[in-house]
């Protein structure tokens, strides 16, 4: 190797990567090629190579002090550029005035300054209550600012005694409170302790940061509803804007319950499902409402609808609506506790309904169940000649004479198409023998002919009859008859059918049922095939002499 002195470079490859490894020796990081040189030149490399070092090492730091400077400058052009916005904004302001409110939701009003006195949010004294078993403290807030509130909050520091316990924020269950509008707020309890007193104070009240005059929404359709100890109110909201209006979203509602002294025992926030509801459309909301005040019944109730407007550039405008609390004096409709009550099934209109009288009950059969115990069966048949029944459901109470005898729950069945027989088994639990029923049934839509279900051929290929035993506490034996039916299942169709279900029925000479047995694991059927099937069905009664099969698809 040797090394050109005047640029510094490997004289083997041309590279300036060169290394002092050793004494007087120089190496090419590049090829490895190695030099030896003299004392004298061995000095003078080392100045140069130091030189060489010194002089990047300045190009580098000045390279970084310039790009720093190029930051500082583009950061401050930045700060003064949102300083001009503002001012200008602000002298706009002062010259124009903030304007009056738009007649329509889809024009937001400028809000100058949105901070508000908190005094202007009036709080009743506190008061603990009872949520089910959950202890909490409920304020009512008024709004007496004259102007809307976005989700006014309060502070509560709880005490006992001198001792302060912990502090708990709860805001408003509505996204604005209008002026000269109350709403309950329910604060939890701290768990396991002793509150003796409580500070409430209202938290920083500011208005909507894009808000704009609108109508009114209100329920085309509502139901207040009480099962037991449980209240719900489902509405039906429809959309009336024209093609084209701004679509409606971020729908909530909020329901408050009262006594006949005018006292809140009830309340409950609902939303609508959903991100938007566009021009025409209709939607539902199911509130549940946390009921406290157990020895007071409901006397009246009302609600509040919010909402925002949404463009089609997806901006959002909180819709302020004047004088939209709506209330009703009256108690809430009542259910049995155990009947399932869909949305939509409370909320059919009476074209859509189905009529519960087409729907009977057969006369009890008795029977004898595994251990030779009293039990009874009856059929639920569809009278209607042209009338599905959407899921139908009710609550059949029994009673041994003039002794009840609790309850059986019918909600199997997605629907029951005219003519059809559904099985049931009611075993007596207090009584020997149910002498009567009584049924309360759930409210139901109706669907015309063909109606929702796939259209199945089930047929029976065969029949077995035999016998069984069972042990009962290791000491009696008992022995009963079953009946094993084989057959196929096929879809002639041309959609698959899933989640079939099937119940196989055994009917005596004179077509009373004496046994059935539902068959819940077929597969999904392919269009054109088929499945068999095959079930042992335990005989309650006389001996069969038919067989009858009824199946619901999804």
């Amino acid at each position: 190797m040797s090394i050109d002195l005047q640029t510094l470079k490997c004289g083997e490859c041309g590279s300036s990567a060169l290394r002092r490894t050793g004494l007087n020796e120089y190496t090419c990081a590049h090829c490895g090629s190695m030099s030896l040189v003299e004392d004298d030149v061995s000095d003078r490399l080392e100045r140069v190579l130091q030189q060489v070092k010194h002089h990047a090492g300045q190009q580098i730091a000045a390279e970084q002090a310039l790009r720093q400077k190029q930051m500082l400058r583009t950061v401050g052009f930045v700060v003064i550029g949102f300083l001009g916005v503002a001012v200008a904004v602000q002298v706009a302001m002062l010259l124009f005035g903030s304007g009056k409110r738009s007649d329509t939701p889809s024009v937001a009003r400028s809000i100058v300054e949105r901070t508000i006195a908190t005094d202007g949010l009036k709080l009743s004294e506190p008061r603990q209550v009872l949520v089910g078993e959950r202890p909490k403290l409920l304020v009512l807030a008024r709004n007496e600012t004259g102007r809307p509130l976005e989700r006014p909050g309060l502070k509560v520091v709880f005490h006992d005694g001198d001792t302060r316990l912990n502090e708990r924020s709860e805001s408003l269950p509505i996204d604005v409170l209008m002026p000269g509008e109350s709403a309950p707020v329910l604060v939890d309890l701290p768990s396991g302790q002793n509150v003796t007193r409580q500070d409430v104070t209202v938290e920083k009240l500011s208005e909507p940061r894009s808000a704009a005059d609108g109508p009114r929404l209100a329920f085309s359709r509502v139901r207040l509803v009480q099962q037991g100890e449980r209240v719900r109110l489902v509405g039906r909201l429809v959309h009336a804007g024209a093609p084209g209006a701004p679509a409606f979203g971020s729908i909530e509602a909020l329901v408050t319950l009262y006594d006949d002294a005018g006292q809140v025992i009830g309340v409950g926030r609902g939303h609508a499902p959903g991100s938007e509801l566009a021009p025409g459309a209709r939607t539902a909301i199911d509130v549940d409402l946390s009921r406290f005040g157990r020895g007071a019944a409901i006397a009246a109730w009302d609600y509040r609808i919010g909402y925002r407007t949404v463009t089609p550039s997806g901006a959002r405008t909180t819709v302020l609506s004047a004088d939209r609390v709506i209330r009703t004096a009256g108690a809430p409709e009542a259910f049995h506790p155990d009947l399932r009550l869909g949305t939509e099934d409370l909320l059919a209109d009476d074209s859509e309904r189905f009529d519960p009288r087409q729907l009977e009950l057969l006369p009890l059969v008795a029977g004898r169940s595994t251990i030779q115990r009293p039990l009874f069966m009856t059929e639920l048949v569809n009278r209607s000649t042209d009338a599905i029944a959407i899921s139908p459901g009710a609550v059949i109470s029994r009673f041994g004479g003039s002794t009840a005898d609790g309850t059986t729950r019918l909600d199997a069945l997605a629907y029951l198409y005219p003519g059809e027989r559904f099985p049931i088994l009611l075993e007596p639990k207090a009584v020997d023998r149910i002498t009567q029923t009584r049924v309360e049934w759930k409210p139901m839509r109706r669907a015309a002919l063909p109606g929702p279900r796939k259209p199945l051929e089930v047929q029976v290929t065969g029949t077995q009859a035999g016998t069984g035993s069972v042990l009962l506490n290791f000491s009696q034996r008992f022995t009963y008859k079953s009946v094993e039916v084989t057959g196929t299942v096929k879809n002639p169709g041309t959609a698959i059918a899933a989640k079939v279900r099937l119940w196989v029925s055994l009917r005596d000479r004179n077509d009373q049922l004496t046994g059935f047995k539902l068959i819940e694991n077929l597969p999904a059927i392919a269009p054109g095939e088929s499945v068999p099937f095959q079930v042992h069905v335990t005989q309650h009664g006389r001996d069969f002499a038919s067989v009858a099969t009824l199946y619901q698809t999804e």
